[in-house]
Order: structure tokens, then sequence, then C-alpha cells
């Protein structure tokens, strides 16, 4: 019993140094390897035509003035725009909200509607005045930089194909006005790229949107902080 009670004194140095140093050299050791958390990124399903937009400041949008930016398209509708395609309360206070508090960080997020008529047809820019009246009254601290309003026809965006399927010219039932474009979000990425495609009349869907945009940024991230690593 006495030589085993020995044995067992010898090992207790070695365990302490474990507990005490182990958390910290299982870090030194992740580092030395260069383990990397693997994450899934967005897939790209091809680069947008060229697109043309004026907004209601007076300015344009188009591929060039959203090149380095993430871009979130959608639709409002001038009748109805907080219900009709995109359900815009939630839309608001779920990434709006977020991103107009967060602007140190997502300054680069921007978020486009274009305004249609009830059947998705192009406005006149005039109309473009009266929804930012109406959109001052509904989304607190409503800032037309951040959330742009545009006029022009919706077609440069949405027509695209995935699966076969145009999304432009799909219809349903179930969609408003039997045009699913209308209620279609999409994420275009830093160079023009589609990488997602959501319906905006879901919260579930809105925040399934959202997560996607946060894993579009961490890719960013992730690709920045690799090239500033390798330059040092």
């Amino acid at each position: 019993m006495a030589e085993k009670n020995t044995k067992a004194g010898r090992f207790k140095p070695l365990l302490m140094l474990v507990l005490v140093f182990g958390p910290a050299l299982f870090l030194i050791f992740i580092a030395l390897n260069k383990c990397e958390h693997k994450f899934t990124t967005l897939p790209v399903y091809g680069k947008l035509s060229n697109y043309s937009f004026n907004d209601v400041n007076g300015g344009v949008v188009d591929q060039e003035t959203q090149k380095g930016k993430i871009t979130l398209f959608n639709t409002i509708q001038t009748f109805c725009p907080e219900d009709c395609a995109i359900d815009l309360p939630k839309f608001n206070l779920m990434i709006y909200q977020d991103y107009r508090k967060n602007q140190r960080n997502l300054g680069h997020v921007k978020i486009v509607s274009i305004i249609t008529d009830e059947e998705g047809n192009p406005v006149e820019e005039e109309q473009l005045e009266q929804l930012k009246f109406t959109m001052n009254d509904i989304v607190e601290a409503y800032d037309p930089t951040i959330w742009k309003l545009v006029t022009g026809d919706p077609k440069q965006i949405y027509d695209i194909e995935s699966n076969g399927v145009n999304l432009y010219t799909k219809t349903s039932d179930t969609a408003f006005a039997g045009k699913s474009f209308l209620e279609t979000m999409l994420i275009v990425d830093k160079k023009n790229q589609l990488r997602l495609i959501r319906r905006g009349n879901e919260e579930g869907m809105i925040r399934d949107y959202k997560q996607h945009v946060a894993l579009l940024q961490k890719q960013y991230d992730k690709e920045a902080a690799k090239k500033e690593e390798n330059d040092q």
C-alpha cells in the first residue's frame, strides 16, 4: 500500500502542472499549428447584369456606386408599403435598426428598395418623395443614405435564373400580385455577385436573411485578416 501511495505522490506535481498550464499550452498548440475554424460560405449564383436606378436624393444607384458594398435588394409598393410584398415593420426592426446603430462596422451594408406600383411596374420619381415622408413616419430615424429608395425597372435586378427558373417571370397564386419577385430579397456582394435569395414576407425568412448577411461579412473579415497576416 505504501508503494502505491509513493507512486501516486510522484504524479501529483505533473498533475498540478497539467491543471495549471494545460489550457494555455493547448492554445499555444492551436496557434502554432494555425488551426482554422471552418465555416460555411455563401454560394455564388452569378454576377448581376449592369443596372441603374434613380434614388430619392436625386442620385444614381448602380453597380459602380455599390462596388465594395454589400447590397440588400427588395421591393416596396407605394400604396401599401408596410405589408404588401415584404414585411416592412419586421425588416425595419430586425435589419435596418441594427445596421443603423452599428454604422461604424456595418456602414458598407446598404439597403436598396425598388419602389413599384401594385403590379410591380416602375413609379415616377415624384412618388419617391411621397414614400420618403411615409418612411419617416413608420421607420425610426430613417436615413435615406443607408436605406435607399429608388425607381427604375426591377427587371434589371430580378431577371435572374436559378435551377432553370426565372425569378422575374415566375408566378405564384400565393405571391403578392401573383409575382414572386416582388416578395423576394437579394443579397449582392461587393463584386456585384448574387449570394442569396429569400422571401421577405415572413419573420423566419427575414431572420435567416440577416444571418446570411452576417455570414458573408464574416467571410470578408476572415479574408481581410488573412491578407493582413500575409502582408506582415
